[in-house]
């Protein structure tokens, strides 16, 4: 791991990189972060670690336990339920809210992640599924956008930080059945047309899938 740049604030480049390996997975839900281990391995010190971590934190991903330690936030099968029942009642609304807002230059994004998502999924194996889920991320992300909420973008973007850790976790522990097959390219094509109701029931079934794959997995 390379030495943060002296230019910028250790604790902000801390939370960025422990942030990216706790979405990714490389730190798993529930594991310790041994404080002489993030120093060594990033090569900061302790006041930014403790910066980074309270961050970290106040974002749910991780957990700070007297006298225990600093863990990786751990999800449960409820946990899992809860947040895709959110989804549920959040990202159709979007998908609804993106059509009434058609904005033709915002699509040039969506037809990027779009061309991504289709050059990635073609290998189908583990080393992928980390881009995978940040493209995945992206999608849903870009779709607040055209919904013209910041409110809802934020929304999303912390259910699909939640989101990542549970999939790429799943995935690390079985590969099989991995949601390679989403229909990003129909419900864009969806949003595009205006068609809110079908765009609506595509986010659905995304959903759906998704929650089949996982619901039997959680810590």
């Amino acid at each position: 791991m390379p030495a943060i740049p002296p230019n910028k604030t250790l604790s902000r480049q801390l939370y960025n990189l422990l942030k990216h390996d706790i979405l990714e997975c490389t730190w798993e839900p529930g594991q310790l972060l041994e404080e002489v281990v993030v120093e060594k391995r990033y090569e900061i010190g302790r006041t930014p670690f403790r910066e980074a971590c309270l961050r970290l934190e106040g974002e749910g991903l991780i957990e700070i336990v007297p006298h225990r330690g600093i863990f990786v936030a751990s999800f449960s099968p409820q946990d899992i339920r809860d947040l895709f029942e959110l989804r549920l009642v959040v990202e159709p609304t979007v998908a609804v809210m993106a059509c009434l807002h058609p904005q033709s230059l915002s699509w040039k994004g969506l037809e990027v992640n779009l061309k991504d998502w289709a050059r990635l999924r073609k290998r189908r194996s583990a080393h992928v599924i980390p881009q995978l889920n940040w493209n995945r991320k992206d999608f849903h992300v870009q779709v607040a956008r055209l919904a013209g909420n910041r409110e809802l973008v934020e929304v999303v973007e912390r259910i699909h930080n939640k989101l990542m850790r549970i999939l790429g976790f799943t995935a690390l522990k079985s590969l099989a059945d991995y949601p390679f097959n989403e229909n990003h390219g129909k419900i864009f094509e969806a949003i595009v047309g205006g068609k809110s109701r079908e765009a609506s029931k595509l986010i659905i079934r995304n959903i759906e899938q998704q929650l089949e794959w996982v619901q039997d997995f959680g810590r």
